[in-house]
């Protein structure tokens, strides 16, 4: 097992058809000149071209990004965000991919803007021959990750995410629509193979097994990294989770949902890069934001950033389970038109409905809490790993709370009555985290 490098790609299989003929990657000068031709997006960023600001904020492995800037120059207009697909990973080029992923995000805006509201950016413009996104800027904002990194602290962020998660989710399920329809609108985003298989391979498989993309801090880890590939009650979890992600076509996921992925300015939170987005079960989605929260719960070195993950946790899932059934009651009580748990089997009977709610979201919570164990592992000794824990400088003591991070998602995996429910995980978590501090 190889540590400190981040390895090949061999098992992520991609189609590579050839670029479109009109497809070519935008420099400034093309930037520039691609949102002038567009007389809405020129508008919007007002003054003349020359006088644009254009700055690279490209931050994840996929795409590049740029923010351009019309205010900040001459005093007039407004910004965008430009973000366009490479024929590989903008971080590696050897890695080569097919352009469709914002063709996939601006589908899944499309698609989830209406039921969600300004919880996502505004989408402006795709060009489907550029593979060009253009959204509202959200320059002002910060990084969620990286405003918990430093410090920081948005009350009201993880009640958003759930409200978000909840609304995206609910209006994408047979409970609020006909199966044809439902089908009709996952359909395309059957089709994300690559990204999707990026999921399968890097999140649900890779970690478990020996390869070349593993790699971790310390060989302090080597055991644990062990027990991860070995244990039978892990490896049952793995297969059955495994199954859930490729079976459970419950709604339409984000499907990249951590705190990367979230950018927060005072009260106002938005959901960026669904770029991922696939059809799933929900408690994929829930479980990578609140296994993001459980990394940044163990990064932390101090009692009151321990409190303020923990609270986000207990916030996030009240926030979407409240948010969720009532969207459910509301839609039952209208005479909704889906087709599961049928609207005419339960106006009538409150009693049943909110026991037909209660199982229902107990089954996403045990999903929420495997998948939340599952991401905990593959940020820490996969492929791409979040960089909560680099801000404890000693090596001991960070491969130290990695390793106590990595043994709670273990027991979760491999007994996962051992946390049946997010308050009992948010007690095991906050107990596991303080041994360590």
């Amino acid at each position: 097992m190889t540590r400190g490098r981040s390895g090949g790609k061999d098992s992520v299989m991609t189609d590579t058809p050839e670029s479109p003929a009109g497809y070519r990657t935008l420099d400034e000068a093309g930037i520039r000149a691609f949102l002038a031709s567009r007389p809405a997006l020129a508008a919007r960023l007002g003054g003349t071209p020359g006088t644009w600001r254009i700055r690279e904020v490209s931050d994840g492995n996929l795409n590049n990004v740029f923010l351009v800037d019309g205010a900040q120059v001459d005093g007039t207009g407004g910004g965008v965000c430009f973000k366009q697909s490479l024929p590989h990973v903008r971080v590696d080029p050897n890695w080569k991919m097919p352009l469709d992923r914002t063709g996939f995000e601006a589908a899944y805006l499309h698609a989830v803007r209406p039921h969600v509201g300004d919880l996502t950016p505004d989408i402006l413009h795709f060009d489907p021959d550029l593979y060009v996104l253009v959204v509202e800027s959200l320059d002002r904002h910060v990084v969620l990750r990286h405003g918990l990194m430093r410090g920081g602290d948005w009350p009201d962020a993880a009640r958003a995410v759930g409200t978000f998660v909840a609304r995206a989710t609910f209006p994408t399920t047979t409970l609020a629509l006909p199966f044809e329809d439902v089908s009709r609108l996952l359909e395309p985003f059957s089709r994300n193979h690559t990204l999707t298989r990026i999921t399968v391979d890097l999140v649900l498989t890779d970690p478990y097994r020996v390869h070349p993309r593993n790699h971790w801090l310390s060989p302090a880890l080597d055991g644990i990294a062990a027990r991860i590939r070995t244990d039978p009650g892990v490896r049952r979890s793995i297969g059955r989770m495994q199954a859930r992600f490729l079976t459970c076509r419950q709604a339409l996921l984000h499907g990249d949902l951590h705190t990367g992925s979230v950018m927060v300015s005072g009260t106002d939170t938005r959901i960026i890069d669904g770029e991922f987005a696939t059809p799933g079960p929900i408690g994929f989605d829930c479980g990578l934001f609140v296994g993001n929260l459980l990394l940044h719960l163990f990064a932390m070195g101090n009692a009151a950033g321990r409190d303020r993950a923990l609270r986000d946790i207990g916030r996030f899932w009240t926030a979407f389970r409240d948010e969720f059934v009532d969207l459910w009651r509301v839609a039952t009580l209208r005479g909704g038109t889906g087709d599961a748990y049928a609207a005419s089997l339960f106006r009538d009977d409150a009693t049943g409905l909110l026991q037909a709610q209660d199982d229902m979201m107990r089954e996403v919570e045990a999903d929420t809490i495997a998948f939340a164990a599952m991401e905990v592992i593959r940020r820490i000794v996969g492929y791409a790993h979040v960089p909560d824990f680099d801000t404890i400088p000693d090596i001991a003591t960070r491969a130290g709370r990695q390793g106590a991070a990595l043994s709670l998602a273990c027991d979760l995996l491999a007994d996962p009555k051992s946390a049946p429910s997010i308050a009992a995980l948010i007690d095991l978590a906050h107990a596991r985290a303080c041994d360590r501090a």
